[in-house]
């Protein structure tokens, strides 16, 4: 040490900038050896499987993933390429994104060996379990990788969500749509442009807050907020919005918080919001049980008191599902009755029988029952066809179990990372004919169901989507 210094000392300033520049190009020059030789290694272990070609070593496929929006205006161009490396390799094959690797799957035959339990959730949901560290769904049913510690959770909320209880919440649901069509009707003159995302993402924070809690946190958190903050002129939907998006930046670009800072903390207030947000709800709601108050009748009171003390799970845990329910619900359902919308004003005749149901069914009443929702048969139909369209569902990840599985004659290494991809699988014409017309009859029950295997837009196997009812009445 004396030496090293008595050295610095004597040398000149030029001499310590030289040997400091050295140093960290012999940094650099070993970190990206060390990447190199892992991208390498990577590449090797899965050398047996096809793979389609890349221009990119260090990247691989990310390259081709990361230039989608120079492709055109395809609905979803993703899917579209999934489709044309089909055609390229066979319908199992592995991309690498940097140094991961992901086999892609579009044929029913793998489709159903991965539904299986012994195939658990991706460690691709880490992306949605914290946000640059800041939790953000955490331990959520959406990304609790072991079945054994889902299963319980799952079958704790699986009442809240079936079919009867459901209907029997259908005031709730009434009470936003009618909100919602309030402020579209003054809208409607033929001349006002209307940002029509905005409303639909608006109106389904609305639905879920006040289905599960009974309150309006948009309204809430634009009213409660005593000095100015990003996002409240928009509302809660603002926070979904941000988290999207932070999302996306942690999940494309692995480095995003050392090069970004400053917008990488910015996600982690917009994570810690939202679970302030739901855990006050949630903790106020609780409270007014033990004491035998009266609450209302939503989702979150119906959870809180078919839970036992054993069954219940910690506040935080409860926001993971919360926070999972909001997430999981508010993009998608936004954009199939977007989606919708588009299909039905491109397709005039499905307008006129859509109208022709809704008049029929409804005629001039004030209030949908949940009989009326049973009896509009077409109108499910468009919204499953849309749901089948591109652009709207991408796929589901699992990891190949220990010792890994055959898929179409390829072995997968334990540990793999392994998506199903039901957007790309849609539009192929080997199970769909003429995949890129909208047809709803595809989906009468007079016709031959499409195979679950192919059309999963919630999911497949014991991890699919616990809310779909809750979204299709949503939709209807």
């Amino acid at each position: 040490r004396d030496y090293i210094l008595a050295a610095i000392m004597s040398a000149n300033v030029n001499q310590v900038a030289l040997y400091l520049l050295l140093a960290l190009l012999l940094l650099a020059a070993l970190g990206i050896s060390f990447y190199a030789l892992l991208v390498a290694y990577v590449r090797w272990k899965y050398a047996h499987l096809p793979s389609p070609k890349t221009t990119s070593f260090f990247i691989g496929h990310a390259y081709e993933l990361q230039q989608l929006k120079r492709r055109g205006n395809g609905e979803n161009p993703r899917d579209e390429l999934y489709i044309e490396w089909a055609f390229e390799v066979g319908n199992v094959y592995v991309i690498f994104i940097y140094w991961r690797s992901v086999v892609v799957v579009l044929n029913t035959a793998d489709v159903e060996t991965v539904s299986l339990s012994s195939f658990h959730k991706s460690t691709a949901t880490n992306f949605f379990a914290h946000l640059f560290g800041a939790r953000l769904l955490g331990n959520g049913l959406f990304t609790i990788r072991s079945y054994e510690v889902w299963k319980p959770r799952r079958k704790l909320y699986e009442s809240a969500f079936n079919v009867s209880h459901l209907k029997g919440l259908i005031p709730n649901f009434s009470k936003s749509v009618d909100l919602f069509l309030s402020k579209l009707v003054p809208l409607a003159d033929g001349k006002t442009k209307v940002p029509l995302k905005r409303y639909m993402c608006d109106s389904a924070v609305d639905v879920i807050s006040e289905v599960m809690f009974s309150s309006d946190f948009n309204t809430e958190w634009r009213d409660k907020a005593s000095t100015p903050r990003p996002g409240s002129e928009q509302g809660l939907n603002y926070l979904m919005g941000e988290a999207f998006r932070g999302i996306e930046m942690s999940r494309i670009y692995p480095f995003f918080k050392f090069l970004h800072p400053f917008e990488a903390q910015h996600f982690r207030e917009v994570a810690r919001t939202l679970r302030t947000i739901a855990s006050n709800c949630i903790q106020a709601r609780i409270k007014a049980l033990k004491k035998n108050e009266s609450v209302p009748l939503d989702i979150l009171s119906h959870i809180l008191r078919a839970a036992t003390s054993h069954e219940m799970p910690d506040i935080e845990s409860m926001v993971d599902d919360f926070i999972t329910f909001y997430l999981g619900g508010v993009e998608t359902t936004a954009n199939t009755l977007l989606f919708t919308v588009i299909q039905v004003h491109q397709h005039p005749d499905v307008l006129e029988r859509l109208l022709s149901e809704v008049e029929e069914v409804l005629g001039k009443k004030d209030a949908i029952t949940a009989e009326d929702l049973d009896k509009l048969k077409y109108t499910e139909q468009v919204i499953e066809e849309t749901m089948r369209m591109p652009g709207i569902r991408g796929g589901v990840t699992r990891d190949c179990p220990v010792g890994g599985v055959t898929l179409s004659g390829h072995h997968i290494p334990g540990g793999t990372m392994i998506y199903a991809c039901t957007g790309a699988m849609c539009q192929m014409s080997q199970y769909f004919k003429d995949p890129y017309t909208f047809n709803p009859s595809r989906f009468d029950p007079t016709n031959k169901r499409p195979s679950p295997n192919v059309y999963f837009p919630f999911g497949i196997g014991h991890r699919s989507c616990i809310a779909k009812h809750f979204a299709m009445v949503i939709l209807n």
